[in-house]
């Protein structure tokens, strides 16, 4: 009788753990879906901008600065985009030179990115001519109002010198980079995705 009844229970927790074993992976999929929040912040290295804020090409490309072309440069590429108002301090140049060698370490995937910097006035780019001189990669472009109330938007907090956003192939803001934001993190964010695109 006693055998019986331990059989009975064995067999109940049998069924139970079955049960659980089939219930647990989609409530984590349930979970995750409704938390997306959770997986962003253990897979990206910047601050997925959710949803994605379309930016115009027109608009990035309205005043460029020492390139004729600047839309043909950047349209359907990977673009990491600084902001400055007035002068390119130090931590700007940090910002500027991190993005540099990370534009490099891509090695083979170079040409799919692009860095822009956008300035408040033309003025602002004679200041920038010693930068400039040094590092030929990058482009620049004088921004417009509307354009950095987007970007302020999509981000949700004032712009500093030394943040850095991500505009995917489509033109759409996807991530972006606080102050002090760690190199190698955008470099394994931008191989990820650039392994993962079809396009740009």
């Amino acid at each position: 009788m006693a055998i019986a009844k331990n059989s009975l229970w064995r067999n109940r927790a049998l069924i139970i753990l079955i049960a659980l074993i089939s219930i647990i992976p989609f409530g984590l999929a349930w979970y995750y879906a409704r938390n997306p929040q959770l997986i962003t912040k253990r897979s990206n290295y910047g601050s997925l901008i959710l949803p994605p804020s379309p930016i115009d090409y027109g608009e990035l490309a309205a005043h460029p600065v020492g390139v004729a072309e600047l839309s043909s440069e950047i349209k359907g590429r990977w673009l990491m985009l600084h902001m400055i108002s007035d002068q390119c301090g130090d931590r700007c140049a940090e910002a500027l030179h991190k993005t540099k060698q990370v534009r490099l370490m891509l090695n083979k995937e170079i040409p799919r990115v692009r860095r822009l910097l956008l300035i408040a006035s033309d003025s602002v780019a004679a200041d920038l001519r010693p930068v400039l001189e040094k590092d030929e990669t990058l482009l620049l472009a004088v921004k417009s109002d509307s354009l950095e109330e987007k970007l302020t938007a999509a981000v949700g907090k004032p712009l500093a010198e030394d943040m850095v956003i991500l505009i995917d192939p489509l033109g759409n803001a996807a991530l972006w980079y606080d102050s002090g934001f760690d190199p190698y993190g955008l470099l394994k964010d931008l191989k990820h995705l650039l392994r993962a695109s079809q396009i740009g």
